[in-house]
């Protein structure tokens, strides 16, 4: 018995492929483009706060695994 899962549902019917000679000349923008540049900086900032968080922190978990 096979059974539909909801969030696998869609809602509107998918855009047909491309074929190899209609490639689309302007792409959508993305969420990233939409943002402006002081938000962009500020979001930068708190990623590379997060990862130097994350990797200092690296060391402490892993030596309890030896």
């Amino acid at each position: 018995m096979q059974l539909k899962m909801p969030f696998l549902v869609v809602a509107e019917p998918s855009p047909p492929m491309p074929t190899a000679g209609s490639a689309p000349t302007n792409p959508p923008p993305t969420a990233w483009d939409q943002i402006d540049e002081t938000a962009r900086i500020a979001a930068l900032g708190v990623l590379a706060r997060l990862i130097a968080r994350m990797l200092a922190a690296k060391p402490e978990r892993e030596a309890g695994h030896e």
